[in-house]
């Protein structure tokens, strides 16, 4: 009983100051504590180049898990954020430890925006739909107050020849952060396809986040969020067997 205890602590005390190497899903991720992600966080506001934040969710690794492209974007994300719990049990983070907390209260997320406000940086918002636009919009400024918006585009049904367009009107406005919306993948491809031309920090993907979309109002079912749970949990085990075997 001691020898376990013992052990337990020793695994609490390494996730409290150390980061971790994962992987899930034959994904690779590099999984930073709060502090540590929002140190790297200064030095992107800092340096003149475009850097990628990922939100990882469930969805993204199920999507990864079937399309490479999806897996090597997100190992190409400058930095990846755990956004879920389910991701942490699934890499074997357990329940106790810091870590979980932080991804449990979003964190991050909260201490990235409120950072954003100390700083005044201007930040562009990005959604697939209008709605999706106009959503976000709505739940930054009301969840964050004094946040800086300096505007916001619809990428749906926005053409290739008019990304020079929005490439322009992100740089005009000069854009510290571009927050990608709260589905879809459409806006985190244009960035991705764009990152040379635009001027701003710092991209930040929320990803297909269920807690962050009932917070914004977007209506997610509790079967839906259900089943993408059992359908994540039945992956992971499906994986590791058949990886272990």
């Amino acid at each position: 009983m001691e020898e376990t205890l013992l052990a337990f602590r020793r695994k609490t005390e390494a996730y409290r100051t150390m980061n971790a190497e994962l992987e899930i899903l034959g994904v690779k991720l590099k999984h930073y504590r709060v502090d540590a992600a929002m140190e790297i966080v200064e030095e992107y506001l800092s340096n003149d180049k475009l850097n990628t934040i990922g939100i990882v969710t469930m969805q993204m690794l199920m999507q990864a898990s079937k399309e490479t492209t999806w897996k090597q974007y997100i190992e190409d994300l400058d930095l990846t954020v755990i956004g879920e719990t389910e991701v942490l049990e699934a890499a074997g983070i357990e329940p106790e430890t810091p870590s979980y907390e932080e991804v449990e209260t979003n964190e991050f997320i909260a201490r990235f925006f409120w950072g954003m406000i100390q700083k005044k940086s201007r930040i562009f918002v990005l959604g697939d739909t209008e709605e999706e636009l106009q959503t976000l919009q709505k739940y930054l400024t009301e969840t964050y107050p004094g946040i800086e918006i300096g505007g916001g585009a619809v990428v749906e049904t926005l053409e290739e020849s008019a990304f020079d367009s929005l490439v322009n009107e992100i740089n005009s406005q000069t854009t510290d952060v571009i927050v990608s919306g709260l589905a879809g993948t459409r806006q985190d491809r244009f960035v991705l396809e764009n990152s040379s031309k635009i001027s701003a920090k710092i991209w930040l993907s929320l990803g297909e986040h269920a807690t962050l979309q009932n917070e914004a109002g977007i209506k997610t079912s509790w079967w839906g969020t259900l089943l993408k749970k059992n359908t994540f949990k039945w992956m992971v085990t499906k994986y590791n067997s058949e990886k272990d075997g």
